[in-house]
């Protein structure tokens, strides 16, 4: 994402796996729903963020289909 140089994805995975995917599996305890409904909704939220701050979103399923879901796996995120 060349319009955050400077910013790094990587220096906001503690707060990713230590907070964020926390309070999600939270909220789906709470709502007795699956977490990846609740992953989706806040996926969809960001991503409607993402756009409005500008970026397009062909740009942003380039950056999904970049990711790298065998780490987020390994890290137990998805269990």
């Amino acid at each position: 994402m060349s319009i955050y140089a400077g910013h790094r994805i990587e220096d906001h995975e503690d707060f990713i796996f230590e907070t964020l995917m926390p309070e999600i599996i939270n909220q789906a305890t709470r709502k007795s729903a699956p977490t990846e409904v609740v992953a989706f909704a806040c996926f969809m939220a960001l991503a409607t963020i993402l756009q409005h701050k500008g970026i397009d979103p062909d740009s942003l399923a380039r950056y999904i289909k970049a990711a790298n879901p065998v780490s987020i796996v390994n890290q137990g995120a998805l269990h």
